[in-house]
């Protein structure tokens, strides 16, 4: 990134050289031109007057026009100071047209290395940019990961919260003589069973009922509440424990707008213990409820049943 950005700068400041000299080139070929103009109209005057004139004979005829010696001199030195002029006329607009040629031939090459400076200048720019934007993909997926590494962190100590509240609420809970009967916890249809999901292949530890938010969701059966919270994954969750002749089961109720009991209340079957919601891991209003044979276990979920083979 740091090299990319030197080769820029650099670049950039070659391109403010290259544009200064070939401003400089085209004001000295402007001036050029001018002086070239101005002399070439001179030029075209005296071509002009020494065709009407006669050319090179009209010289000897201002010659033999003398009246004496004296004025012969004289007259000799004024055509040869006239003809030394012309020829330096003609040298300096050969060399300015010669300097003319050049300045725009190395104007030319100026221009061409600019275009091709402004090429690479933009390929830089692109690399720079396609480096910024890994650089902000692979920090995007490093917070990415260092937020999953948190919620497995996170996840691990509510694993061990609610196997030590449900261990706790175990050894108070009274058993049921009768056998293990659950009512459907709420209003609905059944949007997804208990196994395998055929879209993609994973194992789904409960059902989904769906219907709409704030839908009353009741106790499956009577038992004693071991954790009333909010959870990343379950979202707002309850969980509770059941004794049907000395057999432990638990139910889990997830996703609700809200709980309406509390760590460590005995409820009833029937009881009203939260409204139905779309919170934590969800995709629409639904209740995800789910049936352990035994305690909660965490993913895989081992012990977990299908519960619709055990309502009635």
């Amino acid at each position: 990134m740091k090299q990319i950005k030197a080769a820029v700068d650099k670049k950039q400041e070659k391109l403010a050289e290259s544009r200064e000299k070939s401003k400089w080139m085209k004001a000295e070929i402007k001036r050029l031109n001018a002086q070239i103009d101005s002399r070439d109209k001179l030029l075209k005057k005296r071509f002009r007057a020494m065709y009407v004139n006669g050319g090179n004979m009209n010289y000897l005829d201002v010659l033999l026009g003398s009246e004496s010696f004296g004025d012969f001199i004289d007259r000799m030195f004024a055509l040869k100071t006239i003809s030394d002029n012309d020829q330096k006329l003609l040298t300096a607009q050969k060399q300015d047209q010669a300097n003319r040629a050049a300045q725009q031939e190395e104007l030319a090459k100026e221009q061409k290395q600019l275009e091709d400076g402004l090429t690479e200048l933009n390929d830089l720019k692109d690399e720079l940019l396609k480096k910024e934007e890994d650089q902000r993909s692979q920090l995007a997926r490093l917070k990415k990961e260092a937020s999953k590494i948190k919620e497995k962190e996170m996840k691990k100590d509510e694993e061990k919260e609610v196997s030590e509240a449900q261990t706790h609420a175990i050894a108070f809970e009274n058993a049921s003589d009768s056998n293990a009967v659950f009512i459907k916890p709420t209003q609905g249809y059944v949007t997804s069973g208990f196994g395998k999901r055929s879209f993609d292949n994973g194992f789904h530890p409960g059902i989904d009922i769906a219907n709409s938010e704030g839908t009353p969701v009741h106790a499956a059966a009577g038992g004693v509440v071991f954790r009333a919270y909010h959870s990343s994954s379950y979202g707002n969750a309850v969980m509770i424990s059941h004794k049907f002749k000395g057999k432990l089961f638990t139910t889990v109720y997830a996703h609700l707008s809200g709980y309406e009991v509390a760590t460590g209340e005995r409820v009833a079957k029937g009881q009203v213990i939260g409204k139905m919601g779309n919170t934590g891991e969800s995709f629409g209003s639904h209740l995800h409820f789910e049936l352990y044979e035994g305690q909660w276990n965490p993913p895989p979920h081992n012990g977990a049943v299908d519960p619709m083979k055990f309502i009635q």
